[in-house]
């Protein structure tokens, strides 16, 4: 009976260690066809053996797993499958942050997500993520190889923010918002100048600036609607703590109204500076004309403060 016992453990282990040996073997062979296979081009053949070799095989060194990986992620960027190429370059990047392969994973990635990123007209999630890692090849890798490459990348990225940064301005003012509308003018005129046609947008900055109060006439109506049905029941309260209620429920409706009040003030200086600057910044621009017409229609002459748009 104990020799049935060792006979049968014997059995196991030595059943084991061939079970063992030949995953480690697989391992290494599904390495050596999937790097041949994508050596050649043959993307799609070779990503599955790498999965194989990766994720269902045993005996790959650290390196070796390194560099199934990186050819993984890059099978799928050949083969324009971006979303898995992110999932794949985000995944290497975080398992082998010193490789001297990173830096190209980056690059890829940040190619990725400018490839996946919708147009301009809607969310920035991608886009950033592309600027993100442009710029982190840049600060981490200022020798790489693919700083002139990633540099490019970044003029896109700004490309496309300038132009979702002027979509937002037009649809503001589209729909009656000229103070949003200029907030969004000026970051383009800002942060956007090589990406723009400048004297468009200062164009379009000071003509929203310049009608900025009439997004908020409803509200400042409403406002000083509040407050004189507010003096009155003050004027007609005894009772002196329901007195001071009132009181300080009328001083936040003040605090409010002047909120809109300065901001409107505060966009008409702004616009004066542009309006007779406009002349001098851009003499041969097609909107001349309608800058003078601004300078005629609203009540400018007397703003006296000065804004530097223009440097």
């Amino acid at each position: 009976m104990k020799r049935f016992v060792v006979f049968l453990i014997s059995g196991f282990v030595i059943a084991s260690c061939a079970d063992k040996g030949q995953k480690l073997y697989e391992g290494q062979e599904k390495l050596s066809k999937g790097l041949e296979l994508y050596k050649k081009g043959e993307y799609k053949k070779a990503r599955e053996e790498l999965k194989n070799a990766i994720f269902k095989s045993q005996g790959l060194t650290p390196d070796q797993i390194m560099e199934a990986r990186f050819a993984l992620a890059d099978s799928y960027y050949n083969r324009e499958e971006y979303i898995d190429a992110i999932v794949e370059f985000e995944e290497f990047i975080a398992l082998f942050p010193t490789s001297p392969k990173v830096p190209e994973a980056l690059y890829k990635l940040a190619m990725s997500y400018l490839f996946v990123s919708p147009d301009y007209k809607r969310d920035m999630t991608y886009v950033n993520k592309a600027q993100e890692k442009a710029e982190e090849i840049i600060s981490s890798y200022p020798n790489s190889k693919y700083v002139k490459a990633t540099k490019e990348i970044l003029k896109k990225v700004n490309e496309i923010k300038a132009k979702h940064t002027l979509y937002i301005a037009e649809t503001y003012e589209k729909y009656g918002k000229p103070y949003s509308a200029s907030v969004y003018y000026r970051e383009a005129y800002t942060n956007y100048k090589d990406y723009i046609e400048k004297d468009y947008v200062a164009y379009k900055l000071a003509y929203n600036l310049v009608n900025a109060e009439n997004q908020y006439v409803r509200e400042i109506n409403e406002l000083r609607q509040k407050i004189k049905e507010l003096d009155k029941k003050i004027n007609e309260e005894k009772d002196l703590e329901s007195k001071n209620i009132l009181i300080n429920r009328k001083a936040i409706l003040e605090q409010e109204l002047n909120v809109y009040l300065t901001r409107i003030e505060e966009s008409k200086q702004r616009a004066k500076e542009i309006i007779e600057n406009f002349p001098k910044a851009f003499p041969d621009s097609k909107y001349l004309a309608e800058v003078k017409n601004l300078e005629k229609s609203s009540n400018l002459q007397k703003l006296l403060r000065k804004i530097d748009i223009f440097n």
